[in-house]
């Protein structure tokens, strides 16, 4: 069989890291790129690999294809804005998707992106990465396999401080939409954590590859940095599941916290602590199960799994089907009648690197403990 052909959307920031994956632990004779996208490839550190190799280099898909170039999968790591039409133009010159999340800025887009995937052969994963970890996939089963009983409510919980290099490093970061006026809704809730509020979606879904679905979204949205969008939001929904879910995430506390996670259930409690070894169940009877860490599969399990599917088409594991219930949220966010609110000046102290808000962290854990809003 021959090796996949890959084309890569982005190759700076966190596609150098796909690119890396792929020419320090892939075969040959398993996988090739066969192209890059990218609108200032020179930036890249792999640069002088890539045109050292022949590598195609486009500013645009459709230059790339209608120059007779072919790709069997389409890694796309660009911006988020334009996750869905890049993802929709590979679809329709003949490539399967690998898009990272979130998969994309409004449900309609998103819808769209499923309709045009089911019209072709081809597939398309978002690559939130715990889900594909043989943690995720495990629990879940055992979820829907109803040894926990009904699901009650979930709850997440991160903290990690960015700094100004963070928001500045491009023209979209905080950004709630580009000067042109198109959409972006980039924050701590539709970048970083995105793969956090996701999961909880994801796990309180009906079947293995789909998400729950928000039905109501309610929330606090705060900023401490100069930047158009939310740096710290607590939100709560309720799915078409039932599910009460609690989200809570911040990039301005002092220090940091690792994702974390609740999950409560008629006959068991499951939790997964920012410091601990993995996600463990404790049910009625005072039996534990530990499931390991999400974070223990490869990073980029995802480029693996998209590859092999290539050659062994099977079921998707996080579709769009599943990624779609995040955009619904962060859009009903986004239409809150509150606006989002400033940190009082003089609780914002000015590091040299950043800024952190004076006692948010501790608040952040207290309501994340109590399922409360922050005081």
């Amino acid at each position: 069989m021959e090796p996949v052909r890959i084309l890569f959307s982005a190759i700076n920031g966190y596609g150098f890291y796909y690119l890396k994956t792929l020419f320090e632990e892939i075969p040959e004779d398993q996988a090739v790129i066969c192209g890059v996208i990218a609108p200032h490839p020179e930036k890249s550190d792999y640069f002088e690999k890539l045109t050292g190799m022949g590598v195609p280099i486009y500013k645009d898909f459709d230059s790339f294809f209608k120059d007779g170039h072919q790709a069997d999968l389409t890694v796309i790591s660009s911006p988020l804005q334009y996750h869905v039409p890049q993802a929709i133009t590979a679809l329709r010159y003949g490539s399967n998707v690998l898009v990272d999340k979130p998969v994309g800025v409004t449900p309609e887009e998103v819808s769209e992106l499923i309709s045009v995937k089911n019209k072709t052969d081809k597939w398309v994963e978002v690559g939130y990465q715990w889900s594909f970890s043989s943690a995720i996939q495990n629990l879940k089963k055992d979820i829907l396999a109803g040894k926990f009983g009904k699901a009650i409510r979930m709850k997440a919980i991160c903290m990690w401080p960015r700094g100004y290099a963070y928001f500045g490093r491009n023209n979209w970061a905080g950004k709630i939409r580009a000067n042109d006026g198109t959409l972006i809704l980039d924050s701590v809730a539709n970048n970083a954590n995105a793969h956090h509020l996701h999961n909880l979606f994801f796990l309180s879904g009906p079947v293995m590859n789909l998400s729950s679905v928000p039905v109501s979204v309610t929330g606090k949205r705060y900023r401490a940095n100069e930047i158009e969008n939310f740096d710290t939001v607590v939100c709560k929904a309720l799915t078409d599941t039932g599910v009460d879910i609690q989200f809570y995430a911040t990039h301005v506390a002092e220090n940091p916290l690792n994702p974390a996670f609740y999950l409560e259930f008629e006959k068991a409690n499951i939790r997964l602590d920012a410091d601990s070894n993995g996600i463990e169940a404790t049910l009625a009877d005072g039996t534990t199960m530990n499931y390991g860490h999400p974070d223990s599969d490869h990073q980029f399990k995802k480029l693996f799994v998209g590859i092999e599917k290539c050659k062994n088409p099977g079921v998707s594991i996080c579709p769009p089907e599943a990624a779609i219930s995040q955009t619904i949220c962060i859009n009903a966010l986004n239409e809150l009648p509150e606006a989002i609110q400033n940190f009082p000046a003089e609780s914002v102290v000015m590091a040299e690197d950043r800024r952190w808000v004076k006692g948010l962290g501790e608040k952040m854990v207290e309501a994340y403990g109590t399922w409360g809003v922050l005081e």
